[in-house]
């Protein structure tokens, strides 16, 4: 499970907290520990940009861990699998060599979060991406992941400037892994309804109707 624009974490914790309690209900109180501490740090992943909010998720998702009665061990590196990284960027392999960082730190950061985007099974995308109409078109990755949306096999083609709001490319991130790289999942997110009826998404429209058996 990812959440690419996790923000405080209160998803995740959400996500934990189901796990907990399916597993108890299911009768497995004897392996529920180790079971939900590995979800949390190999199963159920959360993408941060801002480090604010980053290091608060994983604050509340240790916290939870603590009261469910299975702490994370800093002695041994235990830690959530949330990442302070750009979750636009970093999908494919660069073909440049790749900037530095200052810090060792951060780029230990990038590179755990570069193997979760190229190497995981993400089967469910959930969270709630920003809206910013204004955003622009970004760098060219970015740039990249809305191009898909803007032709039509049929009917209207796109009008307007209204592809460039962050949450379609979100929207982009959940539909390729799902659709192109694990090849089944589910998306859900809280959005900005704009998609459904703007004269700016109409491809945006067409992919989810063709790659999706349900919406």
């Amino acid at each position: 499970m990812l959440d690419p624009c996790c923000g405080t974490g209160a998803y995740l914790v959400e996500v934990l907290s189901h796990i907990n309690r399916t597993l108890r209900e299911s009768g497995e109180d004897a392996l529920v520990a180790q079971d939900l501490k590995r979800a949390a740090s190999e199963r159920v992943f959360g993408f941060e940009i801002l480090p604010a909010p980053f290091v608060v998720a994983h604050l509340q998702l240790g916290l939870l861990l603590q009261n469910l009665g299975v702490p994370l061990a800093d002695e041994t590196g235990e830690r959530a699998g949330v990442y302070l990284t750009n979750a636009l960027t970093g999908w494919e392999p660069r073909d440049d060599a790749k900037q530095s960082l200052p810090l060792a730190e951060f780029e230990e950061e990038r590179e755990a979060a570069d193997e979760i985007k190229r190497e995981k099974p993400v089967l469910v995308v959930l969270g709630n991406p920003p809206y910013y109409p204004y955003s622009g078109v970004g760098m060219e990755e970015e740039q990249a992941l809305v191009s898909e949306y803007r032709t039509t096999a049929s009917g209207p083609k796109p009008e307007g400037q209204g592809l460039n709001d962050l949450y379609v490319r979100f929207f982009r991130i959940a539909e390729r892994q799902i659709v192109e790289e694990t090849e089944r999942g589910v998306v859900c997110y809280i959005s900005n309804y704009s998609w459904l009826d703007g004269r700016s998404y109409p491809g945006m429209r067409e992919r989810y109707i063709n790659a999706f058996d349900g919406i």
